[in-house]
């Protein structure tokens, strides 16, 4: 009769073969459990069809953020609205660390993240739409106003 694994070693495993992408000799050295089981658990559990069908998800969740990104820039250029230009700036910020800390929007200093923000905006603006750098411009004092008006208490 062959060894007895815990619950917790052949998930590890499965983990390490499906979302790590490791090859079974991989997974035998990092688990101690020899190919030739895991081979057998894969069979079982179908752990082939599980990495193809984890790598098309991630395939999915990058266009569909890429499409999120690119939508939600055309609607913080388009209305100059604060919370959007906040939310695009902060899903930019979060794509480009890869960062899970960056979620944590407990600690943002909002003020500064506004400056930052609009001088982001302003940058695509100059490159892409100087007319509507021109309608930035003209509504800057506006805008900072409405932004020190809703988040008074944060600064």
């Amino acid at each position: 009769m062959g060894q007895e694994y815990d619950f917790e070693t052949r998930e590890c495993a499965e983990e390490l073969y499906v979302v790590d992408g490791l090859t079974f000799e991989q997974v035998a050295q990092r688990t101690g459990v020899s190919v030739t089981q895991l081979k057998t658990w894969s069979a079982a559990e179908k752990w082939r069809e599980k990495r193809q069908e984890y790598r098309v998800s991630l395939k999915d969740i990058k266009s569909n953020m890429a499409r999120m990104r690119s939508a939600l820039a055309k609607k913080a250029v388009g209305s100059l609205d604060p919370q959007d230009i906040y939310a695009f700036v902060r899903l930019e910020k979060i794509a480009g660390k890869g960062d899970k800390a960056a979620l944590d929007t407990a600690k943002i200093d909002k003020p500064a993240f506004f400056l930052e923000s609009l001088e982001f905006i302003a940058g695509i603006l100059k490159e892409k739409d100087p007319e509507g750098l021109k309608v930035l411009a003209r509504n800057f004092d506006e805008l900072v106003g409405a932004f020190k008006a809703r988040y008074a208490e944060a600064t």
